[in-house]
């Protein structure tokens, strides 16, 4: 008889860091699914064959909230009775570990995706800093995203487990042959060959640097008049708005192409010549990751998590994050020095293949499940 896998995110687009995984883990384990209600929870269900529960959780620290959250939680957890416990994500990382813990569940793993306190200050920072050192109290395994991410915490001191990475770390590796330029046809292409294209794909935030890359290439757009910024994403107005200037250059202005959310973003990445990714903190850049698997060169912040992707002057450059100056001068060179662009693009996919093909890692993530549980 196969074990009990739950695995728990606090939003159900999160799920999707686990899209084909989940195919992989129902060989030896039963799986079932926990978020937030919505359409998404309800359509990962059906594509992976797995079964879903709804349990409203709010990503920001919300007491009343947080507290019906963990009685339903609670309550569905001791329904499936499942032998293992996989919470990602802050909230459902701490709600799902604190949990499991109380329903003595065995096996209870909190998988570490990003360091939500990096940026923050002051009451909040140590708030955060400490409810991470909850989640990893409870745990009976940390599992972090990335190198980088791991060391953190143990400089940190969130945790003195030990942390585990699988393969070379991301939560999913990436899917080579879907993230492949070459299958994307021109009818996909609206914008002309001769602008020179700088993307963004991810959440339209304050946190991602959206303030100071439409800032720069408004710059960058004076000089240069065929250059365009495509951003990809959503605004999420309530936890980390953009500034209120910031919006309205993406409204007004013509040369930045606002895409929204887009369920496939390859086409959008065969238009880009740059990927900019100017983030202030990440546990792993999947959507850096997409990028260069594409062939996109990027100007990334260095940071954790993208540092493990990007090698300065190989395959992107480095910035500084919340520095626009640093930003600018680097979207200004690698439109102007045509050599370095070329080099740069050459080097981007050789690097993601040999690091992160994603069988390789569901096979690493597979035989660490099945050890942790046997």
């Amino acid at each position: 008889m196969k074990k009990k896998l739950v695995i728990i995110t606090t939003v159900p687009i999160s799920l999707k860091f686990f899209k084909g995984q989940i195919g992989v883990l129902k060989d030896s384990f039963d799986i079932e699914l926990i978020s937030s209600p919505g359409p998404e929870l309800e359509a990962i269900g059906i594509s992976e064959g797995v079964k879903v529960h709804a349990v409203p959780m709010k990503r920001d620290v919300s007491i009343v909230s947080d507290i019906i959250s963990v009685f339903v939680l609670a309550r569905v957890l001791s329904k499936i009775k499942p032998d293992m416990v996989h919470g990602s994500t802050p909230k459902a990382g701490l709600l799902s570990m604190l949990v499991s813990f109380v329903l003595r569940i065995k096996v209870r793993v909190y998988y570490v995706h990003g360091l939500r306190y990096d940026g923050l200050s002051g009451k909040k920072k140590s708030l955060i800093k400490n409810l991470e050192r909850v989640s990893c109290k409870r745990a009976t395994h940390v599992y972090a995203v990335s190198f980088g991410v791991r060391e953190h915490l143990q400089n940190d001191k969130i945790t003195t487990k030990p942390i585990q990475i699988i393969h070379n770390g991301s939560v999913n590796g990436l899917d080579l042959a879907y993230f492949d330029h070459t299958i994307i046809t021109k009818d996909d292409i609206t914008l002309k060959s001769s602008d020179f294209v700088y993307g963004f794909v991810g959440r339209l935030v304050k946190d991602k640097g959206i303030n100071e890359l439409v800032s720069a290439f408004v710059r960058i757009n004076r000089i240069h008049p065929n250059t365009r910024l495509v951003l990809v994403g959503q605004y999420e107005n309530e936890l980390d708005p953009l500034q209120e200037s910031t919006k309205k250059e993406i409204e007004e202005n013509e040369n930045i192409i606002f895409r929204g959310f887009q369920s496939d973003v390859r086409p959008a990445l065969c238009e880009f010549n740059v990927f900019v990714f100017p983030s202030y903190r990440e546990g792993f850049g999947v959507s850096l990751m997409e990028a260069l698997a594409m062939e996109v060169p990027a100007i990334s912040s260095n940071i954790i998590g993208c540092n493990e992707i990007i090698i300065d002057g190989h395959n992107g450059l480095f910035i500084s994050p919340k520095n626009e100056d640093d930003l600018y001068e680097k979207m200004r060179k690698i439109y102007e020095d045509k050599d370095l662009y070329v080099r740069l693009k050459t080097n981007c996919r050789d690097h993601i293949t040999a690091k992160y093909d994603q069988s390789k890692l569901w096979e690493s993530t597979l035989e660490s499940y099945k050890y942790i549980t046997q």
